[in-house]
């Protein structure tokens, strides 16, 4: 253990918005042995990758596809990632599921009228793309006009949630933040798009370097691991 600083460092973490709630549940318990402020910095991955690679000061970037880490390692931004965690993608639907979804065929119905989707660049969107290609939807809710496209999932999670969209596709974990307002009705086979990895990357030019090297290291902790599970999220490698 360090001794006691009595200079609290701020330590800035971007992250996808996916991961927001199980960090700041995380944060809270790193505080209580640490003299730091973390600040979360939630995004979509693409957008939050592009800030970086201009140059934006970050400490600690979160990202949910291998894409984004992968921009900001040829950047020559990363000073080393790790793949950290997985997802599953769902289809949610509001409670009581009004349009009566039961499965992704159900979204041409004619009572479906707005599906919710994260934009194309940000991963859940892209994901959610590749899997309504594969079962032959997504051109079919493209011509019917069904498709409401976000910022990031957390924008098609409340598309869904407060009754603006009959459906949406997010990830596991965001349906259960939003437990009570949404529902799940089908979970997508994960070969039906690119696999899902949240890549945890530590920032070379870091402005807090080694608060920031001990958060990194925190985060695969199996105390950070164990919060992540209860968000829903599943460690990779776990069996």
């Amino acid at each position: 253990t360090n001794p006691p600083t009595t200079q609290s460092t701020a330590i800035t973490v971007s992250a996808a918005t996916s991961v927001q709630d199980a960090l700041a549940d995380i944060d809270r318990r790193y505080k209580g042995s640490s003299p730091i402020t973390l600040k979360i910095n939630p995004g979509a991955s693409n957008a939050l990758a592009q800030q970086i690679i201009n140059g934006a000061p970050a400490d600690i970037f979160f990202s949910a596809s291998r894409e984004w880490a992968t921009a900001v390692e040829k950047a020559g931004r990363a000073e080393k990632s790790v793949e950290l965690l997985t997802n599953k993608l769902v289809l949610i639907v509001p409670q009581g599921n009004p349009a009566q979804v039961k499965s992704p065929e159900d979204l041409l119905k004619e009572n479906v009228k707005h599906v919710a989707l994260a934009g194309e660049k940000v991963p859940a969107g892209k994901y959610g793309q590749q899997a309504l290609t594969k079962l032959n939807l997504f051109a079919k809710l493209q011509e019917q006009k069904k498709l409401a496209v976000g910022d990031d999932v957390r924008s098609a999670l409340a598309f869904v949630s407060s009754l603006e969209a009959d459906a949406g596709i997010v990830y596991a974990t965001d349906a259960i933040v939003a437990e009570g307002k949404v529902e799940v009705v089908y979970t997508f086979d994960p070969l039906l798009h690119d696999q899902i990895v949240y890549v945890l990357v530590l920032l070379k030019d870091a402005p807090e370097k080694e608060a920031a090297q001990r958060y990194f290291d925190y985060l695969q902790s199996p105390a950070a691991i164990t919060v992540f599970e209860r968000f829903g999220f599943v460690p990779l490698g776990a069996p």
